[in-house]
């Protein structure tokens, strides 16, 4: 068992190494691409339209995992895309989850089903690896099924885990902008009242804040600058988003618009309805948690309590007797 357990091991760091030359080979050209790119957009892009570009600015922001996500697994997840489907009801809900997601590693729907399908492989590498580890350092605990349950568990965790990963981005990024949507009304508010046009007071807004929100409303931006109607363009935003608190800022726009009213009265009017609708959110979570505590307390306080109290006595108990 041992000399096979090395000639797996061989081949396993022969396949890391090709792998791992090839992938340089990638980011290599992925640079010289990105670089040709950057200059042929900085000589087409007119000085007006540089401040809402911003590539550099987006490149800075990403961290060390994303450029390393981009520099060495984005090419394999893009050549595993390309033996998958281009079209279907999956990858519609999978761009939908990502549009919500915000577009997580620069990742699109074939992309992210190439994800998948690379952590499938991936797990189930670690399958067939970790039982031979097993085996080699602690043989009497190998079984001859458990490579097989290893790769059947582990392949379908690769394959779950992104989507589970992907929801839960989606929901925090949606949660942010939930809670960011007032005080981004309230500065949007005041920067027309102070004589901006909406869309300048839409950019002010944006430039100034941080988070998932202002990247929206700078896409938004964008967007209207290079000829998209604004109002296709709220559309478009809360269709990506599906928050109910969106489209209701989408249609105070619209409506305001349509009918002559002052769109800041009308902003104002929908932040202070937001933020009495997160008042009575947090007071609905706060009357939910005695339900919630139900089951920690029966579960691990309880139990402790009664080892603790009747704990000596129990022990008492045995070891005189009841007669003691």
């Amino acid at each position: 068992m041992g000399w096979e357990l090395l000639v797996v091991i061989g081949l396993w760091m022969l396949a890391v190494t090709v792998t791992g030359v090839s992938l340089v080979q990638e980011m290599r050209a992925r640079q010289l691409q990105e670089r040709v790119a950057r200059l042929v957009r900085t000589r087409l892009t007119t000085e007006e339209e540089a401040p809402l570009e911003m590539p550099e600015e987006e490149e800075l922001r990403q961290s060390l995992p994303q450029r390393l996500f981009k520099a060495f697994l984005l090419p394999w997840v893009q050549r595993l895309s390309q033996w998958l489907p281009q079209s279907g009801a999956t990858l519609k809900g999978t761009e939908e989850l990502l549009a919500m997601a915000g577009y997580p590693l620069g990742l699109t729907a074939t992309d992210f089903m190439g994800l998948r399908l690379l952590c499938t492989f991936i797990g189930a590498a670690l399958g067939v690896f970790l039982p031979l580890l097993v085996s080699f350092w602690r043989p009497e605990w190998f079984d001859p099924s458990l490579p097989l349950f290893a790769i059947a568990i582990l392949a379908f965790v690769g394959f779950l885990g992104p989507v589970f990963w992907l929801r839960r981005v989606a929901q925090r990024r949606r949660h942010l902008i939930r809670r960011q949507l007032p005080d981004m009304l309230d500065l949007i508010t005041l920067s027309i009242e102070a004589g901006l046009a909406f869309d300048g007071a839409v950019y002010e807004a944006a430039r100034r804040f941080k988070g998932p929100l202002a990247d929206e409303l700078m896409k938004v931006m964008r967007e209207v600058t290079l000829g998209k109607p604004r109002a296709q363009a709220l559309r478009d935003m809360a269709e990506r988003l599906k928050l109910e608190d969106i489209s209701l800022l989408v249609s105070a726009v619209h409506q305001a618009e349509t009918l002559g009213s002052p769109l800041a009265n009308a902003l104002k009017a929908l932040g202070e309805e937001l933020r009495k609708k997160r008042l009575r959110m947090i007071r609905e979570q706060i009357a939910k948690l005695p339900v919630k505590l139900i089951f920690p307390l029966v579960l691990f306080i309880f139990p402790t309590l009664f080892i603790v109290i009747l704990g000596p006595a129990v022990i008492q108990v045995l070891r005189t007797g009841f007669g003691g």
